[in-house]
């Protein structure tokens, strides 16, 4: 694709090449690693999700999962039951022992059109903290699953199309945004409240660890800040693009969002970001794609349509990556090994990349 630029150029402490390439078919549309990062899923834009053994990139399990496509996958911490949401209006829960689904259900009732039945797409599945609740998204209609696929109940609507589904940190409430604002749920009953009393059109959102903050992407190419325990907030702008992509480091203090050819981490220590400017990781000519900050300490990723991963370890510097990688291809989606400094790389290609143990 043009633009795309090779790693010699990028300031980095060192270039690495993939530990291992694995071809999955059409563009995977979502990667998630097991607790114990042994394996590694994927959504697939073509309806397929495989599992990748996460240290040579071996296909441990694939499954024709979705009519249509796959969009998310996500993998329960309790008993590494892995689910699956797609095109097809299904949620699927699957076994690395068994060749087909567990159990099937429709992640919405459904809606008749005519002689037609309309599913809306499930966009969104998220195990709980604690893996043992599933909450999934299909257009507006929310609900939680248990470990063996069995719906617990499907909880009062979001009031547009759910854009964006999380857990809150204590595990015991689900938020969700979209372009009508947002809500929470409680898990244990139907009971609903709106933390943020805010009006805009929100596209992702992510918790602080410690529950303090909220973060938003807007749908004006900013970032709204909601304080949870003071009711305050404010709006962090001058963003290029619309922001899509939040992770907040382990400890609550940092997080990084992409809007652009960069990544853009805010300090939240202290009294939080009001005043402050931005660190801007640089060395993408391209769209960054994707975010994340490591499980451990202040080590963070980010990934572009030009192809590159760069790595940065922020309790070294913030002007120069660690480590940069390349391939020829768009990257869209990264994830960590949960323990190890190891990330996993999803391109528009379809290939998956493995990427070596980054010290420094």
């Amino acid at each position: 694709m043009s633009g795309v630029v090779a790693p010699s150029r990028v300031r980095a402490g060192s270039v690495i090449e993939p530990a291992w390439r694995t071809e999955t078919g059409d563009a995977p549309l979502a990667i998630a690693v097991n607790t114990r990062g042994e394996y590694l899923a994927v959504a697939g834009g073509d309806g397929e999700v495989h599992v990748l053994d996460s240290m040579s990139g071996h296909v441990v399990r694939s499954w024709a999962a979705h009519a249509f496509g796959a969009l998310c996958v996500d993998w329960s911490r309790a008993t590494d039951a892995l689910a699956s949401g797609g095109q097809d209006g299904y949620v699927r829960f699957w076994s690395l022992d068994g060749d087909g689904a567990l159990i099937t259900q429709p992640g919405a009732p459904d809606i008749e059109t005519g002689t037609r039945v309309k599913r809306p797409w499930v966009e969104h599945v998220v195990w709980s903290p604690d893996g043992q609740t599933l909450a999934t998204a299909a257009g507006p209609h929310v609900a939680l699953w248990d470990t063996t696929g069995a719906l617990i109940r499907r909880l009062p609507p979001f009031r547009s199309t759910v854009a964006d589904l999380r857990w809150l940190p204590d595990g015991d409430r689900l938020s969700a945004v979209g372009y009508s604002g947002a809500m929470v749920w409680h898990r244990h009953d139907e009971s609903v409240s709106d933390p943020l009393h805010w009006k805009g059109s929100f596209l992702c959102h992510a918790w602080a660890p410690t529950g303090k903050w909220l973060a938003a992407g807007m749908q004006e190419s900013a970032v709204h800040i909601f304080e949870t325990k003071t009711k305050g907030d404010l709006e962090m702008s001058g963003y290029s693009q619309k922001v899509l992509r939040l992770s907040w480091s382990a400890d609550g203090k940092r997080m990084i969002t992409n809007g652009g050819p960069y990544g853009t981490v805010w300090n939240f220590a202290g009294d939080g970001p009001a005043g402050t400017r931005p660190v801007s990781l640089g060395g993408h000519v391209l769209s960054v794609t994707d975010v994340a900050f490591a499980r451990q300490g202040l080590w963070v990723a980010t990934c572009a349509e030009d192809g590159q991963l760069l790595i940065w370890n922020l309790t070294v510097s913030s002007q120069r990556a660690i480590a940069a990688g390349f391939v020829p291809t768009a990257a869209l989606r990264l994830a960590w090994h949960p323990t190890e400094r190891r990330v996993f790389t999803a391109h528009q290609s379809g290939w998956v990349m493995g990427w070596p143990v980054v010290r420094g």
